[in-house]
């Protein structure tokens, strides 16, 4: 598997690291990241350069209201 572009955040690296050992997986456009989830059914975007100050909070928030965050794949 190639490993992906680190985000500029290291905040938002840290939650994306965490969320890839749950097997979500990232991949980079542009200006952001896609982030897909282990089941399939759930995408959210990880922008590149936030501007709300409470985006990390909300970013892990949102994704560990995901229904598949806490299933784990073999």
């Amino acid at each position: 598997m190639v490993e992906r572009p680190r985000h500029p955040k290291k905040e938002i690296e840290h939650v994306m690291r965490t969320a890839e050992a749950r097997g979500w997986r990232f991949v980079k456009a542009r200006k952001y990241y896609k982030a897909y989830c282990p089941c399939g059914v759930h995408l959210h975007t990880v922008h590149m350069t936030p501007s709300n100050p409470w985006y990390v909070v909300h970013l892990k928030y949102r994704l560990a209201r995901t229904d598949c965050w806490d299933r784990r794949t073999s």
